[in-house]
């Protein structure tokens, strides 16, 4: 059994669920409309606020900040809430999971992978192959966040950006600095194989 987590009530974390022995989760656009839908009400409901966020077939992550805890309720319902969907839309009776039973979870602040973390969430699509450039994955926050799009309902990417700089602008130019050179490096983190 696994410790009981630790959470700052009103802490930085990045959360991460994977399909259940690396399954997909998303077989296809409605899967991850819902799921946006989904995190939305979750995020309205334990007062999320998501600064970043990518869907990937058989994984996701969330970078959210807290405000008055919620963390372990939320994903539980989350998880949960999209696992029964998905199964009555495939019609899934087996016994097992969707989602892998314990989420992950990184406190962005006390690990200090900040600047790691909002590189690796929009170059996820890229590095799984499934695109070329961020901008061109649909189920990510980037485009919302560099303004070639509004963001989903529970997506804060003036959150994000307010972590990098004082002002838009400069918090514009450092965003897609610090993502172009992580591209042009293509390396993983150093926790990302928790996830793959």
């Amino acid at each position: 059994m696994a410790a009981p987590r630790i959470v700052d009530p009103n802490g930085l974390y990045h959360v991460f669920s994977r399909g259940n022995f690396k399954q997909p989760i998303f077989l296809d656009d409605d899967h991850y409309r819902r799921f946006v839908a989904a995190t939305t009400k979750v995020a309205e409901r334990y007062g999320w606020l998501v600064l970043d966020w990518c869907l990937l077939t058989n994984h996701y992550h969330l970078f959210i900040r807290l405000q008055d805890d919620g963390l372990s309720a939320g994903m539980r319902e989350l998880n949960g809430g999209f696992s029964r969907w998905s199964n009555r839309q495939t019609g899934r009776t087996w016994s097992g999971h969707l989602v892998k039973n314990r989420f992950g979870s990184v406190d962005v602040i006390r690990e200090g992978h900040l600047l790691e973390l909002v590189t690796y969430i929009p170059l996820n699509p890229v590095r799984a192959g499934l695109v070329e450039e961020p901008q061109d994955w649909p189920w990510s926050g980037f485009r919302a966040t560099v303004g070639l799009e509004h963001p989903f309902p529970f997506h804060r990417p003036s959150d994000l950006l307010r972590l990098l700089g004082s002002t838009r602008a400069e918090a514009l130019r450092r965003y897609d600095l610090l993502v172009r050179e992580a591209h042009a490096r293509d390396g993983q983190a150093s926790w990302s194989d928790q996830v793959a």
